[in-house]
């Protein structure tokens, strides 16, 4: 099955293939009728998200004020995407798609390659001078109320300015830019994730802090820019090894390692110690983030393949692209970081609003031990800014099952089986927290009493008599 798998992968090799392979599977759809960028392009991209599990990838290729322009939405907006991605039919379970992930996790080796500069498709075209972001990219307010133009899927690459040579340190990270004119915009981020620490560290030490920013990326990237793995482990290295295929890398202009087949690359520096207002912008827990103010970057240079395909995607409301991009790739990285604690828990659903609300099935060890496994799910990279709620089930309860959980809530949930942690780190866009950044973390042991409990007694269970989820 891996080498059946692996075959389809390296067929893979930029957006361009991926679409023709969504294509062939009637799963990407070209939009020739003449749209304007807003509202169309948002209000067809909102209509195809409501379909979680089928809806296409869509091409617009007759933008008004852009001729020639092409922008693609829902590459990976619904399940049948993600199975074809992973080389998997249309129609496979979510539950499924989490085990073929989780089992590739660590499981392969990077096959990283690198093309001269000269010979790389993304520098097919470039501009040094006289650079105007809103004439390259047909840009569109992703929500009506967004307080600008917004690049929602770019992913972001940039070295670590302590350590320029190390290649593990360079991060690859999916975060919101802001234009804020022709050659600047505005990078959203926050202390716990990579290009936080790196924008503290170049800010801290006085030294630049230069990034190139990939749009229209090899699809496995796009996972993996948004998957919370180790500050010194490399995305581009989870990529490779995840999709079974290499992953072929050039230089930018700037110094830092680039996809060379990404359809659009803008290269930029920090300008240290600036800020300027950045947002509103419609969020992925269905609400609008405040205005803050947010570090600038200073465009110096871009480069494109011809005729390039402009990516964006859909963000704001409570079930989007942005779950099913990074749905099962939070919960994956979550579960391997568990297990080598405690191999007792046999899967993480993290899908909903970026794991604030999370399921995890054990087996339990003991009275309590559920709680213990809980407490370690906090202090995972992850955890610690997002998981919010936490739902814990027996390992006969598929986390993936919502009728399965509520049974598991309604028939094995005590009042003295909450807990409840106020005063933690939180994600500041987190629409419920009193103050942005600080708020509760909530555990619900939803799993059977076990000696030392009293009254404890056997519960019969949704699945058959000693049957688990990976049985």
């Amino acid at each position: 099955m891996m080498q059946d798998l692996a075959k389809q992968s390296r067929s893979i090799t930029s957006l361009r293939d991926f679409l023709e392979l969504l294509g062939d599977a009637g799963q990407a759809i070209t939009w020739s009728e003449r749209v304007m960028p807003e509202p169309d392009v948002r209000n067809i991209a909102v209509a195809a998200s409501r379909d979680a599990n089928g809806a296409p990838a869509i091409v617009f290729d007759n933008i008004a004020g852009y001729p020639g322009k092409r922008t693609a939405v829902g590459v990976h907006g619904s399940w049948d995407n993600i199975a074809l991605l992973l080389g998997r039919p249309k129609g496979t379970t979510i539950r499924e798609l989490f085990f073929e992930i989780a089992g590739r996790w660590g499981d392969a080796a990077a096959q990283i390659s690198t093309v001269p500069e000269a010979r790389a498709p993304v520098h097919e075209c470039r501009i040094e001078s006289g650079i105007n972001l809103y004439d390259v990219l047909p840009v569109y307010r992703i929500n009506e109320y967004d307080g600008g133009f917004y690049l929602g899927k770019a992913s972001v690459a940039s070295r670590d300015p302590e350590d320029l040579d190390n290649f593990g340190k360079q991060n690859v990270g999916i975060y919101r830019l802001q234009l804020q004119g022709p050659d600047s915009f505005t990078l959203m981020t926050i202390p716990s994730h990579d290009m936080g620490r790196q924008i503290m560290a170049a800010e801290r030490t006085g030294l630049p802090l230069k990034i190139a920013v990939m749009l229209g990326n090899h699809p496995g990237l796009a996972v993996f820019a948004a998957t919370p793995i180790g500050y010194e482990e490399s995305e581009y290295s989870y990529a490779s090894a995840m999709m079974g295929a290499p992953i072929r890398l050039t230089k930018s202009g700037n110094g830092i390692d680039i996809l060379a087949d990404s359809e659009i690359v803008i290269e930029a520096e920090m300008q240290l110690g600036e800020r300027v207002l950045e947002g509103p912008f419609g969020e992925f827990p269905g609400s609008y983030s405040g205005v803050r103010k947010a570090p600038i970057f200073k465009v110096t240079a871009i480069s494109h393949r011809k005729n390039p395909i402009f990516e964006n995607i859909y963000i704001g409301r409570g079930w989007t692209e942005h779950d099913t991009l990074i749905g099962l790739h939070t919960s994956a990285p979550i579960y391997a970081q568990l297990r080598q604690n405690f191999p007792e828990v046999t899967a993480v659903n993290a899908l909903y609003q970026h794991g604030l609300t999370g399921i995890i099935s054990v087996k339990n060890r003991m009275a309590g031990f559920a709680k213990t496994v809980a407490l370690r799910a906090l202090s995972t990279p992850h955890g610690v800014m997002y998981l919010k709620n936490l739902i814990m089930v027996d390992a006969d309860v598929d986390p993936f099952d919502l009728n399965q959980v509520m049974w598991a809530l309604s028939t094995r949930t005590r009042a003295d089986d909450i807990i409840v942690l106020p005063n933690m780190p939180a994600v500041p866009i987190d629409p419920s927290a009193v103050v942005p950044g600080k708020g509760h973390r909530l555990i619900i042991d939803a799993t059977s009493y076990l000696p030392p409990t009293r009254s404890a007694k056997r519960i019969w269970s949704p699945l058959r008599p000693g049957r688990t989820l990976t049985s």
